[in-house]
């Protein structure tokens, strides 16, 4: 009996996996057909049932880009970025998803230190965090419970634990740094306007260009609280105009 229950759920599983692997090479096949619109829906509709997944969201950033659609564009290549960030192809298109739209490349918390922030992603920073807590805690057991003999081998563990430790002062300072991520949007459309109110009705503040970022504060309503780094530009804009980059959003 248990051993019927496993094989049903491998067969469940190689299925699943079956047809998400199909899903992908249709929206695939429609990309290279010139559909670029199916082919953004099919992406989308794989994100929405098996979630983040940094291929997916190169491939539909690649087929809004194509679609003219550049604040869309630029918001699934900053999602795939958050996965792979040291993917050339990625940093690649996501420039020129910026250049077509005509906004800023400097999307980050803290711009100057972007490139070591985002040379690796938020879970690498984590792995890297926790494999040096434990290799400082592994090292300094062992030296405590043994008396190291002096000279070389004693300098070698000294300086592999001075290591580790800058290796967990490192990863914990860029994961602290990176905390305000969670908040940042991009602006989806090119009719954006930032109103200095929750309403429809209130008075207009600025229009913002598709594919700029900005930090996201509180919701009333429909509307997000919304600031521009860098600016004073600051006010009110309808959800439906911007959204936010963590991969969290993507699970709602």
């Amino acid at each position: 009996m248990n051993l019927k229950f496993l094989h049903g759920l491998l067969c469940l599983f190689a299925g699943s996996l079956t047809a998400i692997a199909g899903d992908f090479d249709q929206a695939n096949q429609q990309f290279r057909a010139g559909d670029f619109a199916s082919a953004a829906a099919g992406y989308e509709k794989i994100l929405k049932t098996d979630g983040p997944d940094a291929a997916v969201f190169y491939n539909l950033g690649n087929s809004y880009q194509r679609l003219g659609q550049f604040g869309p564009a630029i918001l699934a290549y900053e999602r795939a970025r958050l996965l792979t960030p040291r993917d050339q192809d990625l940093s690649v298109n996501l420039m020129l998803a910026r250049k077509a739209a005509n906004v800023s490349g400097e999307t980050g918390v803290y711009p100057p230190l972007d490139p070591v922030l985002n040379s690796l992603s938020r879970d690498e920073w984590a792995w890297l965090v926790g494999v040096a807590a434990l290799f400082t805690g592994g090292l300094s057991a062992v030296g405590g419970a043994v008396r190291l003999p002096a000279g070389a081998v004693r300098c070698w563990v000294v300086g592999l634990v001075c290591f580790a430790g800058f290796c967990f002062v490192s990863g914990a300072t860029a994961l602290y740094l990176r905390r305000a991520e969670a908040s940042r949007g991009v602006v989806l459309s090119d009719t954006a306007v930032i109103r200095l109110s929750p309403f429809e009705t209130a008075d207009s503040v600025s229009n913002v260009r598709a594919g700029m970022i900005l930090q996201l504060g509180g919701k009333s309503g429909d509307f997000y609280d919304v600031k521009a780094s860098g600016t004073n530009l600051r006010g009110w804009l309808t959800a439906r105009d911007v959204e936010a980059i963590s991969l969290e959003a993507t699970l709602r």
